[in-house]
């Protein structure tokens, strides 16, 4: 029993998580949330989540740019169309 308790203990975030999972189904309870509160709880997926939300504030405004300046395009284009056809 002492190997199979280190063995999760040493276990890989995702790992921790499946089997936090099954345990909640096994008492009966939500096995996402019970995944997701051992996901979290590790050191990795939270550097992962904060970098990941970083990266989205900082590129965000640079798609929306992008997309501004697409619809821009694709209005410009339409009417130069339409014109041609009047």
């Amino acid at each position: 029993m002492n190997k199979l308790a280190d063995a999760i203990a040493n276990a890989s975030p995702g790992i921790k998580a499946a089997l936090e999972g099954i345990s909640a189904a096994l008492k009966g309870k939500n096995p996402l949330w019970g995944a997701i509160k051992a996901a979290v709880l590790s050191f990795k997926t939270k550097l992962i989540l904060v970098l990941v939300v970083a990266l989205a504030l900082l590129l965000g405004p640079v798609l929306l740019v992008v997309l501004l300046l697409a619809l821009i395009v694709a209005g410009v284009v339409a009417a130069v169309r339409a014109a041609g056809r009047s």
